[in-house]
């Protein structure tokens, strides 16, 4: 028994159980398994490097499906040893910091794709943000309920919220759906609006009509034409 007993404890005190704070060092997982190498100081010790650390994901596990979210190098997770045993490295989250006294959570954007100065409190918003800026967003506030979808690079966006939804190129070319009708505006103020009581068309430069040898034909109660 006392052998047993032994064997045990040695087993235990030679496994690593529990999470260790991690480092990402490469995130380029040769097999393409989502996994990554990392340092885990409180269990490998100072400036040891992992073997390739596989992901526990909320959902995959077969072929063409899952969640993937990679972190990027230098990004803190948290690091597990399946069994307790260094030589199988698991990274199950993510962990953020505050280095020079600034959080690293990701700041929530505004309807008009505009980021907030700060971090949001109370933390109403679900946000998935990239690293380019890539951004879901999910707004929970009472009374400003939202979705925004925007694309970092350029800043194109779709909002949907309270004001319909509206989607906005990086020019400000605009298209605009809500219980009033559709209106669709370019950058330069020419544009046309539809509700259920008119149709507008507004042009801010020469407009022109080019059939290019069709017929054109128009068909109303009565015609105005009033130089502005």
């Amino acid at each position: 028994m006392e052998r047993i007993v032994a064997g045990l404890v040695d087993k235990v005190e030679r496994r690593f159980y529990g999470k260790y704070r991690g480092t990402v060092v490469d995130n380029d997982d040769p097999a393409r398994l989502g996994r990554l190498r990392v340092t885990a100081p409180g269990a490998l010790g100072p400036n040891v490097v992992s073997g390739w650390a596989t992901p526990c994901l909320p959902y995959g596990g077969a072929a063409d499906q899952g969640l993937l979210f990679i972190p990027e190098r230098r990004a803190g997770v948290w690091v597990e040893f399946a069994e307790g045993d260094l030589e199988f490295p698991i990274w199950v989250g993510t962990y953020w910091s505050k280095p020079g006294g600034a959080s690293q959570v990701p700041k929530p954007n505004a309807a008009d794709g505009s980021e907030a100065g700060s971090v949001q409190s109370p933390p109403t918003s679900k946000v998935i943000k990239t690293r380019k800026g890539h951004t879901i967003q999910f707004e929970d506030a009472d009374g400003a309920e939202m979705l925004l979808i925007r694309e970092g690079a350029q800043g194109h966006r779709v909002t949907m919220n309270a004001d319909g939804i509206t989607i906005v190129d990086k020019s400000q070319n605009t298209i605009l759906l809500n219980q009033d009708g559709v209106s669709v505006t370019d950058a330069h103020g020419n544009g046309i609006e539809m509700t259920g009581d008119a149709m507008t068309l507004t042009a801010a430069v020469p407009l022109t009509i080019n059939a290019a040898g069709k017929a054109v034909s128009i068909t109303c109660a009565s015609f105005d034409i009033t130089k502005g």
